[in-house]
């Protein structure tokens, strides 16, 4: 076990406040229509035909697995920083909250750091927490290379670092050094299976609508690991089903979100006038310009578009057919719990979850989409689950 282990220093400053930036897409100026995903459907195929019958396995539950129905006991008294891409998307706001539900149910103190979508306050970040000689630092949607060397000094203060959702260094480049402790798990596998099943969801879910006349725009981040990961996943999975279909990809960064992003995406919609469908790497694409993009480009009845959708913004444009028409959907809430609990492991001195819960599943008009102002989340009850393992109540 880590020598740090031992110390029960509390943590200096409460949880840090968030100010949260919610990114929604306006409506735009274009022509909408009262169509939802299903009326817009115009392929058909061989490619349509096998893509339908692997989407039936996504849709419901998909691929999430229940949690370990054993485990250790809450270990009580540490401190843990949670270093955060950025709270200024949904994605990173839920993630934050769900850290600070499930670490209170253990009495853990937790410090979190917005890193703003800037590497320099990663590192910063991670800085702070070595200053706050915390347990443990918790590095959500972070890859290594970005960080190496405030990680460097992280391992010289003894302190473990964990990922969730974040690439190793050594997963991007098999002879560099290994930094992260422990990796969260998934369902698919590691995180860059993960990353490769959200991929193969969306070419799934746009091939059984469009099959052999797919003609599709794939905006992609490769900033990211799991973006690239992504991309990697949808592009095998639309050349296995659909070898003929044309996908024409559009690079865009984190650091374009908003206006740039909007922008990027209506100059590929421009340039693509034949363009059916529309694939974007995750919900804040959609939301922060991708699916305003496409209302005002007035090709929303012309265009199936599909991203990640866990959250009420993206579920109300799919319910209100404004520019996205399904998506994979990933509960943010399960993973920061199976997050505390692979740290909880360590802490414990317990291997590793012996399996992945967090996976993926697919939702559009006529599936699975979360009641109206609600975000999505699956139906397994994980933190009953994790509780009991835990032993609080």
């Amino acid at each position: 076990m880590h020598s740090k282990l031992s110390r029960r220093k509390p943590l200096a400053g409460a949880v840090a406040a968030l100010a949260v930036v919610t990114a929604l897409a306006s409506c735009g100026t274009g022509v909408s229509s009262d169509a939802n995903s299903a009326d817009k459907t115009t392929g058909g195929g061989v490619a349509a035909q096998r893509a339908g019958e692997q989407l039936e396995a996504l849709y419901g539950s998909g691929t999430y697995q229940e949690p370990a129905s054993d485990g250790p006991k809450g270990q009580k008294g540490y401190d843990v920083a949670l270093v955060i891409a950025g709270v200024q998307t949904p994605t990173g706001t839920k993630v934050a909250e769900a850290a600070q539900e499930a670490t209170k149910v253990l009495g853990w103190g937790l410090s979190i750091y917005d890193g703003q979508y800037n590497p320099s306050e990663y590192q910063e970040g991670i800085r702070q927490a070595i200053v706050q000689d915390v347990d443990a630092i918790w590095l959500y949607s972070i890859d290594c290379p970005l960080v190496q060397t405030a990680l460097d000094e992280a391992k010289k203060a003894s302190i473990p670092v964990f990922s969730h959702e974040s690439a190793d260094c050594s997963d991007v480049d098999p002879k560099s050094e290994s930094y992260f402790e422990r990796t969260l798990p998934f369902a698919e596998g590691d995180f860059s299976d993960w990353g490769q099943g959200l991929g193969e969801a969306q070419a799934i879910w746009l091939l059984a609508k469009r099959g052999d006349e797919a003609n599709i725009i794939e905006v992609s981040v490769p900033e990211l690991v799991v973006t690239k990961a992504v991309s990697v996943g949808f592009n095998a999975k639309m050349k296995e089903l659909c070898p003929k279909c044309e996908v024409t990809t559009v690079e865009v960064q984190t650091a374009d979100f908003g206006p740039p992003l909007q922008e990027k995406i209506a100059t590929a919609l421009l340039r693509n006038p034949d363009a059916n469908g529309l694939a974007l790497s995750y919900d804040d694409l959609a939301t922060a310009g991708g699916s305003a993009a496409v209302m005002e480009a007035a090709r929303n009845d012309s265009l199936l578009v599909v991203a990640g959708t866990n959250f009420a913004p993206t579920m109300d444009l799919i319910r209100d057919d404004k520019g996205l028409d399904a998506g994979f959907v990933y509960d943010e809430n399960y993973a920061a719990w199976a997050a505390v609990d692979m740290i909880n492991r360590y802490f414990a001195g317990a291997e590793n979850s012996p399996i992945g819960g967090p996976g993926l599943a697919v939702v559009d008009a006529d599936h699975g989409l979360a009641p109206e102002g609600k975000d999505w989340t699956t139906n397994i009850d994980f933190r009953t689950a994790y509780k009991n393992n835990w032993g609080v109540s």
